[in-house]
């Protein structure tokens, strides 16, 4: 700095050391910021595969319809539905949410590499347990309790109907020979995080949380039942957002992604397959108890209680009856699939 003489005296020490702190911080900003848009460009931007040529190599043929935008992939036990510029898929006539888009490549159509790993092959090659690791015990998770109600509407509470219908899935479960632990077995309210933990002290084989939906609008025209297991890490939840920064990093529920997306597709198989409702599709959330469950797990919306007419079925003992039934089918399915040798 300039004296009052016009010499030049070095910095103060003290002034010194604040520029060089200043100057490492902003170069340590500038390199989290680059990391960030990295990481942001990798989950916008994920490797994709030509549908074509992974059909072929997997035996598969494609049609394509006379729009341009559906077509399908098939051989004599799949068929795969896919839609350019969309998320949704149908295999075997099941809906699922893909995790990226199909994108159009020149007169091809690409699949997110993700999408093939994740969500296509777990279920044309589902994974086999080993021989001494058997389905037996089914941790069965009623949704909500006690002070927490879930949906309320038309003097209907989603916390009293989650627990009739695990009553009635755990009568069947236990009738094919499989043993079955409740989360909660009254109206009494459970911490999510307390619902996991019981399913891992008494290990479970798979935990499955029962849920019913409300669409929040206020207009009561959503119905359906849709089956969720954990989102894949790097990519979005299914019904997230695409400007929302959720974390999309891996959790603990990922060391089954393979499971969770194959008992998910099969009980939403035998609920749209036993059951007279729309298909809303298997979904992707971080919802706490998949993300932190250490086996296979789903969380099932069993139907919407804000649609008057579906609602008016769902609190019905037939209706109870006949959805326990499609889980517990789905359930068994998957129990055969994974057990064979």
């Amino acid at each position: 700095m300039k004296t009052c003489s016009g010499l030049v005296q070095p910095l103060p020490v003290a002034m010194t050391r604040v520029l060089k702190l200043f100057l490492i911080t902003m170069l340590v900003a500038a390199s989290v910021f680059a990391a960030q848009k990295r990481a942001q460009a990798h989950e916008s931007s994920p490797q994709y595969v030509d549908l074509a040529g992974w059909g072929r190599t997997n035996s598969f043929r494609i049609v394509w319809n006379s729009n341009g935008r559906d077509f399908m992939l098939t051989n004599r036990s799949w068929r795969l539905a896919f839609t350019v510029n969309s998320r949704q898929a149908e295999i075997n006539g099941v809906k699922a949410w893909l995790s990226f888009p199909v994108i159009a490549r020149g007169t091809n159509a690409s699949i997110a590499l993700l999408d093939i790993q994740k969500l296509i092959r777990p279920l044309l090659t589902p994974a086999r347990n080993n021989s001494q690791r058997k389905v037996t015990l089914v941790a069965l998770d009623p949704g909500h309790g006690g002070k927490d109600k879930g949906v309320e509407t038309a003097g209907c509470q989603e916390k009293t109907h989650t627990l009739l219908l695990a009553r009635r899935l755990q009568s069947l479960l236990e009738s094919a020979g499989l043993k079955v632990v409740l989360t909660r077995s009254s109206d009494v309210f459970v911490e999510l995080d307390d619902r996991v933990a019981l399913a891992k002290r008494r290990r479970a084989d798979i935990f499955v949380s029962l849920h019913y939906n409300s669409d929040g609008n206020g207009r009561g025209d959503a119905k359906g039942v849709e089956c969720y297991c954990v989102t894949p890490a790097g990519a979005k939840s299914t019904n997230t957002r695409p400007d929302d920064n959720a974390t999309t990093k891996a959790v603990p529920g990922n060391n089954n992604d393979s499971r969770n997306v194959l008992l998910a597709y099969l009980v939403q198989k035998a609920m749209v397959t036993g059951l007279d409702v729309e298909d809303r599709g298997v979904r992707r959330a971080r919802f706490l108890v998949l993300r932190d469950a250490t086996m296979p797990a789903i969380l099932i919306e069993g139907g919407f209680m804000s649609a008057p007419d579906e609602r008016r079925r769902l609190v019905g003992l037939e209706r109870r009856r006949d959805l326990a039934q499609a889980i517990a089918d789905g359930i068994l399915d998957y129990k055969r699939l994974v057990e064979r040798q």
